[in-house]
């Protein structure tokens, strides 16, 4: 459930809290260490769980979590400036199978992509692409059913063409958010056009982009397994989080247990501080932050995370998200600063240092 249209705003002046040098330490052992401290940081009030280890396409080796952010260009540059040492190595962005107003084909959506990624120079940046088979917000617009029935082959085989062209890994979350309301996806024609999609990039040999198969908690029911395609179609298990309630909520808690009982890591692919924001402080990172970390670092599946740092408010049909910008309060940006030092975190770095860090061709 994300807003997908970035608007550029005036810059911030923040105050600076890490120093270079601990910046660079920090990013030197989150790169480097293969046993990360069991120290807890910024408020965070559970230790870590040893993460699993299931072989699958670009898990990163040992006891690490791949660091994520976005979801535009512009609000992507604002949190990677404000990191330090410790930049995000995953790339969030979007597109659709069938081309929209303000959202190209897949063709020019990869060429658009390569531009952008080759912007952060010695960075090597893996996109997180959701691949949508729907219009946002328009349920009744889902196509695909026609993705199954075959319809839409030559986009397919446009989208593959691209992700060989990126020349790097990329994560994809096929039809993300697959049980929510908002999309109108139906299990047996999701589960067909998700399998018709992977066969697609098997042909192509794209053995460094791994499928996300993306859950939205709601009512605490446990609504995804109708529309999951097999252990043997899926490379990782992916859910969105958003208001507080989800961290605890039973189907949150059970979807991630059962991705490490069935050997797959789990990413977070969309997570904002919905309802709370961060302008209140140290109140937001109590109600909203802490909780957050504390739900990664207490399941042992959760090997990756992106987080949208976004101001909501500015928009009509997500005002009441609040403020999820980072860099817009400087006792969160601190916190968050500390947390992101903590080892266990795989951030960007150069092209080398990340595939040596990923199984890019793992499988079981």
């Amino acid at each position: 459930m994300a807003f997908r249209i970035g608007l550029s705003r005036r810059s911030l002046s923040l105050l600076c809290v890490v120093s270079a040098g601990m910046a660079i330490a920090a990013f030197g052992a989150a790169i480097g260490s293969e046993t990360p401290s069991k120290e807890t940081r910024a408020g965070s009030r559970v230790e870590w769980a040893k993460r699993g280890d299931y072989g699958r396409r670009l898990e990163p080796k040992g006891d690490r979590v791949l660091h994520g952010a976005g979801q535009s260009d512009p609000e992507f540059r604002r949190y990677y400036d404000l990191m330090g040492g410790a930049k995000p190595l995953i790339y969030m962005t979007y597109v659709s199978l069938k081309p929209y107003p303000g959202r190209g084909d897949a063709s020019r959506f990869f060429a658009r992509l390569a531009e952008q990624l080759a912007q952060y120079g010695d960075t090597f940046l893996i996109p997180q692409i959701g691949l949508s088979m729907t219009r946002d917000g328009s349920p009744q617009e889902h196509y695909e059913q026609d993705v199954a029935a075959g319809k839409y082959d030559a986009e397919i085989e446009t989208f593959c063409q691209g992700l060989r062209a990126l020349k790097r890994p990329a994560f994809v979350r096929i039809g993300y958010e697959f049980n929510g309301g908002w999309n109108g996806y139906r299990p047996e024609t999701y589960k067909a056009a998700w399998i018709r999609i992977v066969a697609a990039l098997r042909k192509h040999n794209l053995d460094d982009v791994a499928t996300v198969w993306c859950y939205h908690p709601s009512d605490g029911k446990k609504t995804y397994p109708p529309y999951y395609p097999g252990d043997q179609y899926v490379d990782w298990w992916g859910i969105d989080l958003f208001t507080p309630s989800h961290f605890a909520m039973d189907d949150a808690v059970a979807f991630v247990e059962e991705a490490d009982a069935r050997g797959l890591p789990v990413m977070i692919g969309e997570s904002t501080p919905r309802g709370v924001g961060v302008l209140d402080g140290a109140k937001s990172w109590e109600a909203w932050f802490a909780r957050y970390l504390d739900f990664i670092r207490r399941h042992r599946s959760v090997k990756a995370f992106c987080y949208i740092s976004w101001d909501w408010a500015n928009y009509a049909r997500w005002k009441t998200w609040g403020n999820g910008r980072i860099g817009d309060n400087p006792v969160v940006l601190d916190r968050w600063r500390r947390e992101m030092a903590d080892p266990h975190y795989l951030h960007g770095a150069p092209e080398t240092t990340v595939r040596n860090a990923l199984a890019a061709d793992g499988r079981r």
